[in-house]
């Protein structure tokens, strides 16, 4: 398990955050990434290192994707595509004080994506995405979970108010089991009965003075359906989300995926090989994006930084420019040639997830729960 200690600025106390965290045979470890939250539970966590022959690997732990748009239904392709291509013109002119292109336009046929006007030429601009396709669907099933607790009484779940509730489903020696199927009624009434019935103690996992001590027991709760969770207090503030919003809890999923740059980078060939045609001028690959249910996952800016550390050559036939670009920080590459080639630095310190500040209480110091 990986673990740390969230340290609210008014206090020294603080409460360890155990993760499961699969280290697999020849796997060297070289150090933990954490992406904390303004609310204390980790936004996201991950390993990197090296595998048995050498190559760089990545183990993603945790993610809690946020909302970047409040959508009642998904939005469409090209308006989506349309937001992705203009926060790059932004963001151009933030970091060069140029424009990028005088103008957008949807082309009659498909592809390209869109035609950029500038300097009364026209060039072929293709989109799209850097993702994790296994951990977003991971996190399609677990939003299951959320549904039906916030379909719950409040005489049933009040008890869990102000507690941030981190799960993962699997066997316990195995934490890459996806959730359970949307069908699968039973697995998901046991798990939200044993919701139910956990009682948090708000002291089991308390770090005094936010030092981790040498030992402790984080003893999850295990379901029959093997889904295991455990509860720390919200500590500084609180997501302003729907579903804390009607229950008053904060929900994390823990899923590993592993990654090596080498097959990565493997992907990312096939993508741009895809979109290298005779009609596409450039490509604007856009990484921490929201998709079309307006979610954000960080844990794709991670694979992407990840990559950059351990460049590979990246080289097309028509197109002349494939873009990378960080929605978080704003931050863009060149990919195309013998290593990525930085275009600008970052503009932004990296998103802020939607969240209310919390006015400590006098008797306990940026603690949510009484």
């Amino acid at each position: 398990m990986t673990s740390s200690s969230s340290v609210p600025p008014t206090t020294t106390d603080g409460y360890i955050n155990p993760l499961p965290l699969l280290i697999r045979a020849g796997i060297t470890l070289e150090s933990v990434a954490y992406m904390p939250s303004p609310w204390g539970a980790p936004a996201g966590t991950a390993a990197v290192g090296r595998n048995e022959a050498g190559v760089p690997w990545l183990g993603i732990a945790s993610e809690t994707p946020f909302s970047w748009l409040r959508v009642s239904e998904p939005v469409p392709k090209q308006q989506l595509e349309f937001l992705h291509i203009q926060r790059l013109a932004v963001d151009h002119r933030l970091a060069t004080n140029r424009e990028l292109y005088d103008a957008v336009v949807v082309p009659e046929t498909d592809p390209p994506d869109f035609h950029v006007l500038a300097d009364g030429k026209q060039a072929g601009c293709e989109l799209t995405v850097l993702s994790i396709q296994q951990r977003r669907q991971a996190q399609a099933l677990f939003f299951e979970v959320a549904k039906r607790l916030g379909l719950q009484h409040r005489h049933r779940i009040g008890h869990l108010t102000g507690y941030h509730v981190s799960m993962w489903f699997g066997t316990a020696d195995d934490p890459t089991g996806l959730p359970f199927q949307r069908t699968d009624h039973d697995a998901h009434d046991r798990l939200v009965e044993a919701l139910v019935a956990f009682q948090p103690d708000p002291d089991q996992l308390k770090a005094p003075g936010g030092e981790l001590p040498k030992q402790f027991d984080a003893r999850p709760v295990r379901t029959p359906d093997d889904a295991s969770f455990f509860a720390v207090p919200l500590v500084g503030g609180v997501p302003a989300s729907g579903l804390f919003g009607t229950t008053g809890i904060s929900l994390g999923l823990a899923f590993q995926s592993d990654h090596t740059a080498q097959q990565e980078w493997a992907n990312l060939r096939a993508i741009v090989q895809h979109k290298d045609r005779p009609t596409n001028d450039f490509l604007l690959i856009s990484v921490g994006a929201p998709d079309r249910q307006g979610q954000c996952f960080l844990s794709e800016e991670l694979l992407a930084d990840f990559m950059l550390q351990h460049p590979e050559e990246l080289t097309t036939n028509h197109l002349s420019s494939v873009i990378l670009h960080f929605w978080s920080t704003g931050r863009a590459f060149e990919l195309l040639g013998g290593a990525p080639r930085s275009l600008w630095p970052p503009l932004y310190n990296g998103f802020v997830p939607s969240h209310h500040p919390v006015r400590p209480k006098e008797d306990q110091p940026g603690h949510v729960h009484a």
